[in-house]
């Protein structure tokens, strides 16, 4: 695994703890339509992202690298769900069983010259949506109770700024990762096919 899936692997860790730690704060403030965005947003962007990592690091073994995926986008969104209601769990599993599934698959399909390019991608689209979301759950907090919690959960400005950081530290990585095709990894591109 290379210096730059770690750094993307740690990305989405943040945001799956930043998110964990907002909801359990504001649990009982967040209600309506927003408890189900919520762990849906959550179980889709650390699913997809997360299946994009493992799905490069265990391409040699297709049903590992699915299954981690799976369990990750599960674990994500049901986990932040459940703080919210039973309707929130499963809706937040769900969709990250879901998107797990296809970050995986994508990589799997993608030569392994794509994969640091396509991570990179996908981590400035979640990191993006990650931010948009951030907004969205301190838009639903009123602004004194928003005040007297910690820091970490009062300015999107943080947000933006660990994106902003983590996207620059992947750019800078030491290692550029596997260039060349693993030997062990058979060529899944539906145009061998015949």
């Amino acid at each position: 695994m290379s210096t730059k899936w770690i750094i993307a692997a740690v990305f989405y860790a943040f945001m799956a703890c930043w998110s964990l730690g907002f909801i359990y704060r504001f649990r009982f403030a967040i209600t309506g339509t927003i408890a189900m965005i919520t762990p849906m947003a959550c179980g889709m962007v650390i699913g997809f992202g997360g299946g994009t990592i493992v799905g490069a690091a265990f391409s040699a073994n297709l049903f590992l690298s699915m299954l981690t995926s799976v369990l990750i986008g599960i674990l994500a969104g049901g986990i932040i769900g459940s703080l919210i209601s039973v309707g929130a769990f499963l809706n937040g599993a769900l969709s990250g069983m879901m998107a797990g599934l296809m970050g995986a698959m994508l990589m799997v399909m993608l030569p392994s010259s794509e994969w640091n390019r396509v991570i990179f991608i996908f981590m400035a689209v979640c990191g993006f949506l990650q931010f948009v979301h951030t907004l969205m759950l301190q838009g639903q907090i009123e602004e004194p109770l928003l005040k007297r919690s910690n820091w970490i959960f009062r300015t999107p400005s943080l947000m933006f700024l660990t994106v902003a950081a983590f996207l620059i530290l992947y750019t800078a990585g030491i290692t550029s990762g596997p260039s060349l095709p693993d030997p062990k990894h058979p060529s899944h591109s539906m145009m061998n096919m015949k």
